[in-house]
C-alpha cells in the first residue's frame, strides 16, 4: 500500500510538492477523483517489488537502463500495488566477460488489477559459468 505518509517522505526527497498530490479539490478539479501518488514514486515501489521477489540478488551487476515507461492510470493514496515481469529479450555482453543484458517487461497492477504502469527494464546480470 502507497500511503501518505510515502507520498509525503516522497516529496520531502524529492521537493516535488505539486498541489495533484496533496490537495484533493485540486486533483478533482483537473479530472481525478481524489490526490494521486507521484508516478516516480510509483515506480520506485514497483522496483523495490522487483527486488523483494529476491530472484536476481547476487547476480545483477548494474542497472542498464529503463524504457518505454508508460502511466496509464493513476495510483491514489493508499492503493496497494503488485507486478507482473516477464523477460522479454537476452544476450551475452562481448565488451564485459561472463555478463550479459537481459530485458524484463514490468506490469503494475492496482487492487483492482487495472495496469497503471508499464515499462522495460534493462539489466547486466552475471552469466552462469561451467564449474
Amino acid at each position: 500500500m502507497i500511503s501518505a505518509e510515502d507520498v509525503q517522505k516522497f516529496a520531502d526527497l524529492t521537493g516535488d510538492f505539486n498541489k495533484l498530490h496533496f490537495e484533493t479539490e485540486f486533483a478533482r478539479s483537473v479530472g481525478f477523483s481524489d490526490r494521486i501518488v507521484h508516478g516516480l514514486l510509483t515506480l520506485s515501489d514497483s522496483l523495490g517489488l522487483w527486488h523483494s521477489l529476491d530472484l536476481t540478488n547476487g547476480s545483477i551487476l548494474a542497472f542498464g537502463g529503463l524504457s518505454n515507461v508508460t502511466f496509464k492510470a493513476p495510483v491514489y493514496v493508499d492503493d496497494q500495488i503488485r507486478i507482473i515481469t516477464r523477460v522479454v529479450g537476452k544476450r551475452e555482453l562481448v565488451s564485459r566477460k561472463n555478463s550479459g543484458l537481459v530485458k524484463i517487461l514490468m506490469q503494475t497492477l492496482n487492487q483492482k488489477n487495472v495496469i497503471v504502469l508499464e515499462c522495460e527494464l534493462s539489466f547486466i546480470v552475471r552469466t552462469r559459468t561451467d564449474t
